[in-house]
């Protein structure tokens, strides 16, 4: 096949699946991507991309449900209600919780995949593609419609990631994996990295917990954290700062109440004053009560 034949066969793919083929040298290229030293030539998207903030959320695809889980699901709700867009790379793991979390939430997400968008696996992850198009979001790729993942392209592909966001958060991670490769580009092009702490005694936070100790990631306990380098409004400024500090427990309460005042699951609220504990917000007192300052 000649380049005019394989560039017809790509461009008719694209239009049987809703994708939109966009070259560097197209005013509609998205202008974040030319910070990349690799810019893809040729850029692959159905849905919208967001204009609003973006943050990356990124982390281990075996992710812990008593912590990895509802960390991420708390910070991707905070930052989904203050009108961020989430980015991440519709993986298992930590990456299908920050897309799923957003879309239950009503905001706008971005799935930067391995593959051709028409070549979306496993079934769980069309499923979540779709309802990403159907909340307005958008799946991205460097590769026409037609190439299946292949390894290398998942390492490559979290540069994207990185450059499509204005801040990248690792909210766990193991020693080595993708989620530190995204936080590694993020820093060579100038975009700011979080890490969430996790216990010293778990391998699934070591990843996280070097980035801090090595001065690579800024400490993230709060979702407010991220504001310093995000463009937000006045209005989101304030819903970042309420938070979790937004519910004012002056007398000691137990967790079942604190999580009716939140309006969240047990182990969110939890996970919560875990995070608030570690940066002195909260008093813990004996009888698993706890008392949040005004």
């Amino acid at each position: 096949m000649d380049l005019e034949d394989l560039a017809t066969d790509v461009l008719q793919r694209c239009n049987d699946n809703d994708v939109r083929a966009i070259a560097c040298v197209d005013v509609d290229y998205p202008s974040d991507l030319r910070k990349l030293a690799s810019q893809p030539p040729v850029i692959y998207i159905r849905g919208t991309l967001p204009r609003q903030p973006s943050i990356a959320v990124v982390g281990t695809r075996a992710h812990t449900m008593q912590y990895g889980k509802p960390v991420t699901e708390y910070l991707v709700a905070e930052w989904t209600r203050a009108g961020c867009a989430i980015v991440s790379g519709l993986a298992q793991g930590i990456d299908t919780i920050a897309h799923d979390t957003c879309v239950r939430h009503a905001g706008v997400t971005v799935a930067v995949i391995a593959s051709g968008i028409d070549r979306i696996t496993p079934r769980t992850a069309q499923d979540l593609a779709a309802r990403i198009l159907d909340a307005g979001g958008c799946i991205i790729s460097e590769h026409p419609c037609g190439v299946k993942a292949y390894a290398p392209a998942f390492p490559a592909r979290n540069r994207i990631i990185a450059a499509l966001s204005n801040a990248v958060v690792v909210t766990e991670s193991k020693a080595q994996g993708g989620a530190l490769i995204t936080a590694n580009m993020a820093r060579d092009i100038g975009v700011p990295v979080y890490a969430v702490p996790g216990p010293i005694t778990s391998t699934r936070s070591s990843g996280c917990n070097a980035l801090i100790r090595d001065g690579h990631a800024r400490m993230l306990m709060h979702p407010s954290d991220v504001a310093h380098y995000m463009q937000l409004t006045d209005h989101q400024h304030a819903q970042l700062r309420g938070g979790v500090d937004s519910i004012d427990t002056t007398s000691a309460a137990a967790i079942d109440d604190i999580a009716h005042a939140w309006s969240c699951s047990i182990a969110e609220a939890r996970t919560r004053l875990a995070l608030m504990e570690l940066d002195g917000s909260v008093t813990v007192l004996p009888g698993g009560l706890y008392v949040i300052p005004p």
